[in-house]
């Protein structure tokens, strides 16, 4: 099994870690409020979050309503950053509705962090996944600005 395995919402429903349950996590992407479903019953444990799949400049970003106009904030950052790190040792699974944009911007970090560069590489290479840039940017802790955007396209795109 991948160190993190990307999915749909469709297929991660399907889906069955083909390890024990205590060594895989989950980490569910939705537009709105996430649940927890039976499927969630199949990890050790489960991230759920709630943003929408835009990739806008920081710049522009309205973040003065109560939700933090529905985009991944420093705060999800952070809660991100410790369910990584308490389940450094364990395998990840990440699913938004498609399986390309956010889970794969979430996917890429969580290698990134972890330092699983070969197998970073390999699902860059590969041309399934299209990550989400403003999510991507937040979580490296480059936001995603006019200044920034060519330098996280190449780190996106290009084998570290």
């Amino acid at each position: 099994m991948d160190k993190v395995t990307i999915l749909s919402r469709k297929k991660f429903l399907a889906y069955l870690p083909d390890v024990v349950k205590e060594k895989v996590v989950a980490i569910r992407i939705g537009d709105k409020a996430p649940i927890k479903d039976k499927v969630s019953d199949n990890y050790a444990d489960t991230l759920s979050l709630a943003f929408y799949d835009e990739a806008t400049f920081a710049e522009k970003i309205d973040r003065s309503t109560p939700l933090g106009s529905n985009r991944l904030t420093a705060e999800d950052k952070v809660i991100i950053d410790n369910f990584i790190d308490r389940y450094a040792d364990c395998y990840f699974v990440v699913h938004c509705e498609h399986g390309a944009s956010r889970s794969a911007a979430i996917g890429y970090y969580i290698l990134k962090h972890l330092g699983y560069t070969e197998e970073l590489n390999e699902k860059k290479e590969s041309a399934l996944y299209s990550p989400n840039i403003e999510v991507y940017g937040l979580l490296i802790g480059k936001p995603y600005t006019s200044k920034t955007a060519t330098e996280l396209r190449r780190e996106i795109n290009k084998p570290e």
